[in-house]
């Protein structure tokens, strides 16, 4: 009869809520946070987060990107090639990453692939190579978490490798290589101006953070000039092209010969410089 049908139809609409409401308490509040944010919100992940368009004239509604980077080891090649372990430091905030904690039982940051979020496209500018394991094919590879809070602060901080062509403008005459050689690392945005993405020195420092640097590494860093951000205009456009310029010198810690270590520095000079590095490192020029 039309009421038995009536009664099975609400039986199974109650059945299909119940299972609804059971389903949606399985949900934990990280995956609820996460689906507020981007599925609900439609974060569109390439899009930079400027909630203006940039000014004519000035940074103002620029987004500040820290950039940072912690050396870890190095060695260099006779040509003139430096290659590094590094951790790249980096910092902004997104505007549309941001909830109330008290909505989400207390959460005040997550982890989250870092695919899912916009980055800046930051690039080594004295890079040796770009193929396959080359800092930019791992940046570009979404290689590790981000962690965002609930203030809508981003930060990343992936190990990369670096390869760079030492002092790319100058022509290298056989240095000895028990002798302190220049150097440096090229960090900035590949596309941006300085009126879409600013960027600053990470935690304040334009100097390379040593404070984790190995000490089975091959060389180590003799000093460092400081003052990494530079700023560079040309004649045809208002706008400044950011980057951080890392200048230091890098000497031959140890040679392997015969498979006995070999050391080119004093294991006492080492070890006072290791000390050193836990601090902001600069050196004797």
């Amino acid at each position: 009869s039309s009421r038995n049908m009536g009664a099975g139809f609400i039986a199974a609409l109650v059945l299909t809520l119940a299972i609804g409401v059971t389903l949606a308490t399985k949900e934990n509040v990280f995956a609820r946070l996460i689906d507020d944010l981007f599925d609900d919100a439609g974060y569109a992940k390439v899009a930079i987060p400027m909630k203006k368009p940039a000014g004519k004239s000035s940074n103002i509604n620029s987004i500040n990107v820290a950039v940072g980077v912690s050396v870890i080891s190095m060695d260099l090649a006779p040509r003139g090639v430096l290659s590094a372990s590094t951790w790249l430091r980096t910092s902004w905030e997104d505007y549309r990453l941001q909830w109330d904690p008290n909505q989400y039982e207390g959460l005040d940051k997550i982890n989250i692939p870092s695919s899912r979020v916009w980055k800046p496209d930051l690039s080594v500018y004295n890079a040796a190579d770009f193929g396959a394991g080359s800092f930019q094919n791992l940046y570009d590879s979404d290689i590790t978490n981000v962690l965002v809070y609930s203030t809508g602060k981003v930060l990343w901080i992936p190990p990369l490798p670096m390869k760079v062509n030492c002092n790319k403008d100058e022509v290298l005459m056989g240095a000895d290589e028990n002798e302190p050689q220049g150097c440096n690392i090229i960090v900035g945005s590949w596309t941006y101006d300085g009126f879409h993405l600013n960027l600053t020195a990470y935690g304040g420092e334009e100097y390379l953070e040593l404070g984790d640097f190995a000490k089975n590494s091959p060389y180590v860093i003799k000093s460092q000039k400081g003052d990494a951000m530079k700023t560079k205009y040309y004649s045809c456009c208002e706008e400044p092209y950011m980057s951080m310029n890392f200048k230091f010198t890098v000497q031959k810690a140890f040679s392997i010969i015969e498979g006995e270590k070999v050391f080119n520095i004093s294991p006492e000079e080492l070890e006072e410089l290791y000390g050193q590095y836990k601090t902001t490192f600069a050196g004797i020029e």
